[in-house]
């Protein structure tokens, strides 16, 4: 609900700074034309399919179903893709950087997931930072599950099915994930109370 009305806040901002240089034109008030209201409801139903995605961790058990993302059926299915989102050596800022710039908020998070505890205030930083336009701490849950399971130094895939062969990797990964996430719980917490 959250993230919705601040959707909803800065589409209608940017409709009302296009309606004030139309209105001090022509000195009359501005209305919203059918198409400017249908094209203002399309953008937010992409924005919102957009941000459903984000949320969405690439592996859920649905009763005794395993489901998969499109992201995590192609990192399954795709071996060089799989390949091209893992860094043995690492990851860096500069990679966060890259997928960041490519929209890739997902695979930034889990990059950032791999850099802490190393770099614990810049990750807790970055990621708080999105927290004014998403709720960061599904995201960052999301990362993990989607990213977390496929990483070739945790999972073996074997005839398209993943075979985790390091859970203690993984472990550390999750107990990752987990402090970020109360962090930025308790960050969220904390501003609200200052607003009351």
């Amino acid at each position: 609900m959250r993230v919705t009305n601040r959707i909803y806040t800065f589409l209608l901002v940017g409709f009302l700074m296009m309606g004030t240089a139309r209105s001090q034109e022509t000195t009359e008030g501005y209305t919203f034309s059918k198409e400017e209201l249908a094209q203002l409801k399309l953008q937010k139903e992409k924005m919102d399919e957009w941000i459903t995605v984000l949320e969405t961790p690439g592996v859920r058990i649905e009763g005794s179903k395993m489901i998969f993302s499109d992201e995590a059926q192609k990192l399954i299915s795709d071996h060089n893709y799989r390949i091209s989102c893992y860094r043995e050596a690492g990851y860096t800022f500069a990679d966060v950087q890259v997928s960041l710039q490519n929209n890739e908020l997902q695979k930034a998070f889990w990059q950032m997931i791999n850099l802490y505890p190393d770099h614990k205030e810049e990750v807790l930083k970055y990621i708080y930072a999105y927290d004014n336009v998403l709720q960061t701490d599904k995201v960052v849950t999301a990362a993990f599950y989607t990213y977390g399971f496929f990483d070739p130094a945790i999972t073996k895939i074997d005839n398209g099915r993943p075979d985790v062969y390091r859970p203690d990797l993984f472990e550390g990964h999750l107990k990752s994930t987990r402090e970020i996430v109360s962090y930025i719980l308790y960050f969220r917490k904390q501003k609200e109370q200052k607003q009351i």
